[in-house]
């Protein structure tokens, strides 16, 4: 490939991270800027995303922080959800607690799934309701929350507690998709 633009960069960063080759896509981040290209948001956004699905916690803060800072690039909504993930994914629920409270943006449903995927990994489960009721005011049709609360519950023995979350679900006509995969043979 002849010149390699800011977009074929923030593609191969994407790429490569999906794939769970995050450090190649952290590497790449970098070459991206020794070969003298400037990120922009849908670079961070990649970046980020790879620190997010490898527990690359010091760098994604790293990357976040260096975002206004160094590059003049303001974060956004989907910025803050990938270091919000990537916190809350590493048992740094906390921070992602403060780091949410910080952002000057209204979260979404995959802010609110992120934070209630942390409150699960320490069973935090007062967060866990706060959370959830936060999440169904945005109106989201997304089962997921629903099932990690009902689980979470269960996985302590809060049996009527875990009934009340798949009811939620049902009173609001929102129904987990099972999961399948295909096998394809020649």
């Amino acid at each position: 490939m002849g010149k390699r633009d800011v977009f074929c960069w923030n593609v191969m960063i994407r790429s490569v991270a999906i794939h769970g080759r995050t450090e190649d896509a952290i590497k790449m981040y970098s070459l991206m800027q020794k070969k003298g290209l400037k990120p922009n948001d849908f670079t961070f956004t990649a970046a980020l995303f790879a620190c997010s699905h490898g527990g690359l916690v010091k760098e994604g803060e790293r990357i976040f922080h260096s975002m206004e800072r160094d590059f003049g690039v303001e974060p956004k909504l989907q910025h803050y959800g990938c270091i919000i993930n990537l916190l809350s994914r590493n048992g740094q629920l906390e921070e992602a607690v403060r780091l949410f409270k910080a952002m000057p943006y209204m979260p979404d449903i995959a802010i609110w799934g992120a934070l209630l995927g942390g409150c699960r990994g320490i069973s935090h489960l007062q967060l866990a309701e706060e959370v959830i009721e936060k999440a169904t005011g945005l109106e989201a049709n997304e089962s997921g929350v629903y099932v990690l609360l009902a689980n979470m519950h269960a996985s302590v023995g809060q049996w009527p507690e875990a009934q009340s979350a798949r009811e939620m679900m049902e009173e609001k006509n929102i129904w987990k998709n099972t999961g399948h995969s295909h096998v394809y043979a020649p």
